[in-house]
């Protein structure tokens, strides 16, 4: 990713398809200089998720409880918003007026998320077959 933030910094590239918290921060990052405007698309709109576990062998369980309850705390659910994360109680700390509004005021609309597609597994291993066999033809790069 650190190639595609120069790319746009330089400016040698109009257009960027990255995860929004990705392009997000480098917005705030490059400051303005060059301007950057992130869209969310009003189709195809990709999710993901990130999971936590605790492993059955961790060396201080209690301590991984602790840490997993702060993640899910509304002060660890901002962290990851803060972040650019959209995390998974966004919508009830939102109702609840928990997220600070200079906050929501950098984020695009939530309405832009409204139809994201979680794809699932196997579908995810669909997609990246057909994606790598058809990459070189459709886009012109030589993807290894």
């Amino acid at each position: 990713m650190i190639g595609k933030s120069a790319s746009l910094a330089q400016g040698t590239t109009p257009i960027i398809a990255a995860w929004d918290y990705n392009l997000l921060s480098w917005r705030d990052t490059l400051a303005g200089n060059p301007p950057i405007d992130v869209v969310v698309p009003k189709t195809g709109v990709l999710a993901g998720v990130y999971i936590q576990a605790i492993s059955a062998y961790a060396p201080h369980p209690n301590a991984a409880k602790l840490w997993m309850e702060y993640l899910y705390s509304d002060e660890g659910q901002l962290g990851w918003l803060k972040g650019y994360c959209h995390p998974i109680r966004f919508n009830d700390l939102a109702k609840n007026g928990k997220v600070p509004q200079a906050l929501l005021d950098k984020l695009p609309p939530a309405e832009a998320y409204a139809n994201a597609i979680f794809p699932t597994l196997d579908e995810q291993a669909a997609y990246k077959e057909t994606i790598t066999k058809n990459w070189d033809s459709v886009v012109g790069a030589d993807v290894k």
